[in-house]
């Protein structure tokens, strides 16, 4: 399948899902196709079940184009297993879209198995919208509350460096990763398409002081580290052929835990793209601890990219 691919299975979060991948593919020119996938069951009984999810899911595209403006949509319903079927739906895709739900406590820090296999193992860019719940839904707290993560602690953050906007923003992760570079690139032209305000956010830290790459083995002024992370970030930036105005491009270096930062700048931003650092043996199949951090707390969808 080609285009936006999106997951439903007739939950609200599914929907929220599929009502983001409706704009995100008016706004590409992407074709949109939505995909249920149908419970695992024996060959003899497969037909039968496919006729009444296909049924479903026409139900499902006709409610959402109750919600929109006219647009363009196919929809296919495959047998599972679901992250399968997910991930060889959307082999020849420009986006997966996944919906999940915000949960409180425990359940809110786990990333379900479903989109965590897909995000792990998928070749083609993934963005999940997260529900958020009401004031009456079940309790939870916020990223920086009781319950968030210990890095949420790690030191303050810059938030003059994060004057609040109006306008829409694409907040970008950016390392001097390979990754995080598609992922600029991937920000970079959703800004241009949508006229967004374009954040690559650079986050650094150090614990201890240390010779900077180069240098004679003595530490510098910690204003150095800071220059010295701007540098990255521009190189970045570079390195990613950004091709947004100047005055629709805020980089921004903050000194903090990475996914803290992005956690926090994430906050009333229209997206949030990080790049996923694939590694290698066994740690290839585990997605990096700030990818999945910010999957779990982010206020925005969270699109994730590998190089």
């Amino acid at each position: 399948m080609e285009g936006i691919v999106v997951g439903v299975n007739g939950s609200v979060e599914a929907d929220e899902a599929l009502d983001w991948a409706v704009m995100e593919a008016s706004s590409s020119g992407h074709p949109l196709t939505v995909l249920r996938v149908a419970p695992d069951v024996d060959e003899a009984e497969l037909t039968g079940v496919l006729d009444e999810v296909r049924a479903e899911t026409a139900a499902i595209l006709d409610r959402a184009r109750e919600r929109h403006e006219p647009f363009d949509a196919e929809y296919a319903v495959l047998p599972g297993p679901i992250p399968d079927a997910l991930l060889a739906a959307s082999a020849e895709a420009q986006m997966l879209v996944l919906g999940r739900r915000r949960r409180g406590r425990l359940g809110r820090r786990i990333l379900g198995s479903v989109s965590s296999t897909v995000v792990e193992n998928a070749h083609v860019p993934v963005t999940v919208v997260r529900h958020v719940d009401r004031p009456t839904d079940e309790p939870h707290d916020d990223a920086t509350g009781p319950g968030a993560p210990a890095t949420a602690g790690a030191g303050p953050v810059d938030a003059a460096a994060a004057p609040p906007s109006a306008a829409p923003r694409v907040v970008v992760g950016v390392d001097t990763s390979a990754p995080s570079v598609a992922a600029l690139r991937h920000g970079a032209e959703v800004a241009a398409r949508s006229g967004a305000l374009l954040e690559p956010v650079f986050a650094w830290q150090i614990t201890t002081l240390a010779p900077l790459p180069g240098s004679w083995g003595w530490a510098p002024p910690i204003s150095d580290y800071e220059d010295f992370a701007r540098q990255c970030l521009d190189a970045a930036i570079a390195a990613a052929e950004v091709d947004v105005p100047a005055d629709r491009i805020r980089p921004r270096v903050v000194h903090g835990q990475a996914a803290k930062v992005l956690i926090e700048a994430s906050q009333g931003a229209d997206r949030l793209v990080v790049g996923a650092r694939g590694l290698g043996g066994f740690d290839r199949l585990v997605l990096g601890s700030t990818s999945r951090q910010v999957l779990d707390f982010a206020g925005c969808p969270v699109t994730v990219l590998r190089a």
